[in-house]
């Protein structure tokens, strides 16, 4: 069973952020040195940076299968054994750990004896559902 990831304000907002700060470097970069070759490239690592973020959006899903979670993005793949998955729950303040999420607020999943991942499905209540089914001693 696959699951979308979240999508919300936290990516627009940075994008335009990167927008201004560009500008306002591009613009310092015109009038004191008046050459716009600076101005292609500062638009060329934008662009490059809007295509990392748009292949992030449109590559970072979960899949629940009969043996694992898989948390994909990107091309890259983090696998979680369900019998290691001991506790999901929401996250609470700033989250500082492994991430595959495109959301600001997701969920912290507890693995193994230390380890953490968040993640954000879409629909945060079925994933809940389908993971409890599939994990006998998980705590929610």
């Amino acid at each position: 069973m696959q699951f979308a990831s979240k999508r919300d304000w936290t990516f627009p907002i940075i994008w335009v952020f990167i927008l201004c700060v560009y500008g306002l470097v591009g613009s310092i970069m015109y009038y004191s040195e008046g050459n716009t070759d600076g101005l292609f490239y500062l638009f060329l690592v934008w662009l490059a940076m809007g295509l990392l973020f748009y292949l992030l959006l449109k590559t970072t899903y979960y899949t629940l299968n009969e043996k694992e979670l898989i948390c994909h993005t990107m091309g890259f793949k983090k696998r979680i054994q369900f019998e290691q998955i001991r506790k999901i729950a929401p996250q609470k303040g700033i989250y500082v750990g492994l991430k595959i999420n495109t959301s600001w607020k997701g969920l912290v999943i507890t693995y193994d004896k230390w380890s953490e991942i968040l993640i954000s499905p879409a629909d945060e209540e079925k994933f809940i559902a389908e993971l409890n089914l599939r994990c006998p001693n998980l705590v929610v």
